[in-house]
């Protein structure tokens, strides 16, 4: 076998570990698409994204964008939202779990900074929105998945907002409202409670924000505060 012939051969093999790495993160993707598709827009993908580590679980975080300009998915416009959203079930399998917080050190913040505090969210929690039903095409793309309804992609839907968290050992994807979603985003950019109230009823005027940062606590999807 010639040189060429040989790194002809490691080639092809580095490139069958990745697109095996890939269809991991992705299985949803390659669901979707079908096997060959999935592989001719891995090996695309592949080559203009060259691995920057040995560990795969880092590859693969461009693959979304990737797919919005690839020609051959132009028609398949929800494409590029499942692949963020199965990006992110990734990372949040992946983070570190949160620290313990007592709560009871809340109640020694004065009154008048009560609205300064940040709340955290737990390292594993992901945000994302989309015009597409990504919860009910994850859900119908899961392994074993007793849902079975058609969806009608080429038509209008109403948004849909996700939470990505890990509970225990298992990695959950849950709808959640408009004010919901509102009322962490800020969070997630390390503002402060009164941001995020603003966000949340500027969205939806009749959200309870005590109950809902109750929820959110209780779920560990908040897992501590930092006060001003």
């Amino acid at each position: 076998v010639s040189a060429s012939g040989l790194l002809g051969i490691y080639q092809g093999s580095a490139i069958a570990n990745i697109i095996t790495a890939m269809k991991l993160t992705y299985p949803v993707i390659e669901t979707l698409v079908g096997e060959d598709f999935f592989r001719a827009s891995c090996k695309k993908y592949i080559s203009s994204h060259c691995p920057t580590s040995a560990n795969m679980d880092d590859y693969g975080g461009e693959f979304a964008e990737f797919l919005a300009a690839f020609e051959p998915a132009k028609q398949l416009t929800y494409l590029s939202d499942v692949a963020q959203l199965e990006w992110l079930f990734h990372v949040s399998s992946l983070a570190s779990d949160a620290s313990a917080t007592d709560w009871t050190l809340l109640s020694a913040v004065e009154a008048d900074d009560a609205m300064q505090v940040k709340l955290l969210l737990s390292p594993s929690v992901k945000l994302i929105s989309s015009p597409f039903p990504l919860d009910k095409i994850w859900q119908m793309n899961q392994e074993n998945s007793t849902v079975n309804e058609e969806i009608d992609l080429t038509q209008t839907h109403d948004n849909t907002w996700l939470i990505i968290f890990r509970r225990g050992l298992k990695t959950e994807v849950m709808p959640v409202t408009a004010g919901e979603f509102a009322l962490l985003l800020p969070f997630s950019k390390q503002q402060n409670l009164t941001k995020a109230i603003e966000a949340a009823t500027t969205v939806d005027n009749t959200i309870s924000i005590d109950e809902t940062l109750k929820k959110f606590i209780e779920l560990n999807i908040i897992s501590g505060f930092k006060s001003a």
